[in-house]
């Protein structure tokens, strides 16, 4: 009896000493507050760095917007995309 209570408590411990770990950091709301303006204007950079009018690109042209440093993972979702927006364009191409 006095082992399984022994054993019961210990594990009772263990778990608030875990949940005390997992928990996050006290922080500021400042430091929430400068985060938040940090990812807002990472948002904005990288919305300024979409090619104009790329979805009108050629399969070629969308090809070598890749970059050369780009992990083969990165690669074969990049020439993907881009194959997958060349059959879009050429479905709604519409000629007279």
């Amino acid at each position: 009896m006095k082992r399984n209570l022994f054993i019961n408590r210990t594990i009772f411990v263990a778990s608030l000493m875990f949940f005390l770990l997992i928990l996050p950091g006290v922080s500021s709301a400042d430091d929430h507050e400068d985060r938040m303006k940090n990812f807002y204007e990472a948002q904005e950079q990288s919305r300024a760095q979409i090619a104009v009018e790329s979805d009108r690109d050629t399969l070629k042209a969308c090809l070598g917007r890749i970059p050369s440093d780009a992990s083969a993972g990165q690669f074969m979702l990049a020439e993907q995309n881009c194959q997958h927006v060349d059959v879009d364009r050429n479905k709604t191409h519409l000629s007279f």
